[in-house]
């Protein structure tokens, strides 16, 4: 009988030595994660080359943006045409069309 409990004893030390040691191991694994980003940044600055000047973009011209609204204000006319089933755009009137920024969680 004491031989079957010194047994069991040293299984349950074996064991639950086993899980301590592998918890300690996974929390220092997590506490290591706080170290990834100045390791990126360390690296990231290491590699980084001196900036050259850009020079300043050409201004866009005004007159490609009008044709592209019109053809923008052309297709939605046409869209809203053929959703109500008829071909002439005779009676249609656009009065106004707001452009929304595109997003992240946009469509």
């Amino acid at each position: 009988m004491l031989e079957k409990l010194t047994t069991a004893l040293v299984h349950t030390l074996i064991g639950m030595g086993t899980v301590f040691v592998i918890l300690i191991v996974i929390s220092l694994i997590i506490s290591a994660f706080a170290l990834i980003p100045k390791l990126e940044k360390l690296l990231h600055d290491k590699k980084e080359e001196p900036a050259l000047p850009v020079p300043d973009p050409e201004p866009e011209i005004e007159e490609a943006q009008e044709t592209d609204d019109l053809e923008i204000i052309a297709v939605i006319t046409a869209a809203v045409a053929a959703s109500m089933g008829t071909t002439s755009t005779d009676g249609f009137v656009v009065r106004s069309i707001k452009r929304r920024q595109a997003g992240p969680n946009r469509w």
